[in-house]
């Protein structure tokens, strides 16, 4: 019996100046997180038809200093489900 491959991965991501230099106040945490999904997707060679999820802990830590000023830095644990084709990311 097979069980599910499911593997972790644990990246850092330097959103600063990209975010706050490109996008204006009120946009900046909804872009962190679009850029983070492009970040796991790209780094974790996460597949196209995978989704992803993010959990309510990263969103709310993104979003925990307001629309204006998302987080400089973020440390996110990535998990990869082959059987479910879906990626989890959440704060590590």
């Amino acid at each position: 019996m097979n069980m599910p491959e499911e593997q972790e991965l644990l990246f850092n991501i330097n959103l600063g100046i990209l975010i706050k230099a490109k996008y204006p106040p009120k946009k900046r945490a909804a872009r962190a997180m679009k850029f983070v999904k492009t970040f796991v997707r790209r780094h974790a060679k996460v597949p196209e038809d995978y989704r992803i999820k993010v959990r309510p802990e990263l969103n709310e830590l993104l979003w925990s200093q307001g629309a204006n000023n998302p987080p400089n830095k973020l440390r996110v644990r990535v998990a990869l489900n082959e059987e479910d084709e879906e990626a989890v990311i959440w704060p590590a």
